[in-house]
């Protein structure tokens, strides 16, 4: 189907173009809520700031595709495949990507408040300047993926996979990463501002300037966690007391020691 008769047929008041083929059409700015695009193929399509709010698009095939300043709020894309994509600046409050390929997907700048990527595959993403207020990360692979100064107030990443990833000066603030692997990720200047931190795995992390105020780090591990010789050319995490309030229950430290502070348990 090319994009006039798509366009002709919504606007006589169609919605449901489930399985379509829509692969390479150009539909830049078009206004197509509602639609019904279950399993469609829309590889490699034009759909720069276009409107599909409330759309369905599970299942579908937009891999390859320009997403661009797209509105996809609260729309459901669960199971899709959304490979490679551009979703820089898109509007994704509320969506649905439980479950979808975005393995190596730019959403820099996008809005993901309230979105839901429960075991959804971001491994090798971009999410810089990404806001994920509110968002459900639970099981996601964020793994090896760029997530510099984004934004994770009340985000649940319980079960998340976040090796390797850069997240320097990313906030975390009343965050949830229950059993989290944070190993091996870059902390330089990350805030994990009272946040649920129980069981993480920090192993092998870089750290400077890396704040756990007010955070529980109760079972979580520490352990060969080090200085990023970038900023810092000491042998010693520099971490400038950041850690007023944070509740420490057989913790293990960087140095392998445990450490038990406010703790009740």
């Amino acid at each position: 189907m090319n994009a006039e008769e798509l366009l002709r047929r919504y606007a006589a008041g169609e919605r449901d173009f489930a399985g379509v083929d829509l692969s390479g059409v150009d539909l830049n700015k078009a206004n197509l809520l509602e639609i019904n695009l279950a399993n469609a193929n829309l590889i490699n399509a034009n759909l720069i700031s276009a409107e599909l709010s409330n759309a369905n698009l599970s299942g579908a095939n937009l891999s390859d595709a320009h997403l661009d300043c797209i509105h996809l709020i609260n729309a459901n894309l669960s199971n899709a495949n959304l490979s490679e994509v551009n979703l820089g600046g898109a509007q994704l409050e509320g969506a649905n990507f439980s479950g979808a390929n975005l393995k190596g997907a730019w959403l820099e700048g996008a809005d993901l408040s309230g979105a839901n990527l429960s075991n959804a595959c971001l491994e090798n993403a971009s999410l810089h300047y990404a806001d994920a207020t509110d968002a459900n990360f639970s099981g996601a692979n964020l793994k090896n993926g760029f997530l510099s100064r984004l934004n994770c107030e009340n985000t649940n990443l319980t079960g998340a996979d976040l090796s390797d990833a850069d997240l320097g000066e990313a906030g975390f603030h009343k965050a949830t990463l229950i059993g989290a692997n944070l190993s091996n990720t870059k902390l330089h200047q990350t805030g994990f501002w009272n946040s649920d931190l129980t069981g993480a795995n920090f192993s092998g992390a870089i750290m400077d300037e890396t704040s756990f105020d007010g955070s529980n780090l109760c079972h979580a591990n520490l352990m060969g966690a080090r200085p990023d010789p970038e900023y810092d050319d000491s042998n010693t995490i520099n971490l400038c007391g950041k850690w007023e309030d944070a509740t420490l229950c057989n913790t293990v430290m960087p140095d392998g020691t445990i450490r038990n502070d406010n703790c009740t348990a």
